[in-house]
């Protein structure tokens, strides 16, 4: 199977989110009870963040955020890839579940940096 992409607007402004990414490079942030996705080092640019990302069940590829023109929200693209024997709607599934997932913590992460 090739390559899949995937797109969802994201709920926070690009620092958060290069901060989020940048917080967790190099390792395995649990998203719910039994996935959890390992991080690489992002790379920076001037309006986007490209990170690798490996869920721990064999699917993996890269995640961006690309800052809007007109100011936050971002949007996050996954370019998503199976190794695990997954058709094409699963992968689909898990690519869209995991964006919403980092998208939920870096709220989150939002919330209680304000707070705190």
């Amino acid at each position: 199977m090739g390559t899949i992409r995937i797109e969802a607007d994201g709920t926070s402004d690009m620092s958060r989110v290069y901060r989020w990414l940048t917080n967790h490079r190099g390792q395995a942030v649990p998203l719910d009870t039994d996935k959890t996705l390992t991080l690489g080092v992002p790379i920076s640019g001037a309006r986007a963040v490209i990170i690798a990302a490996v869920l721990n069940n064999g699917v993996g590829g890269v995640v961006r955020a690309l800052a809007n023109l007109t100011g936050p929200p971002i949007r996050f693209v996954f370019d998503i890839r199976s190794r695990a024997g997954l058709d094409a709607n699963e992968v689909r599934a898990i690519g869209t579940e995991t964006l919403d997932a980092i998208s939920r913590q870096i709220a989150e992460d939002d919330f209680v940096s304000q707070v705190a």
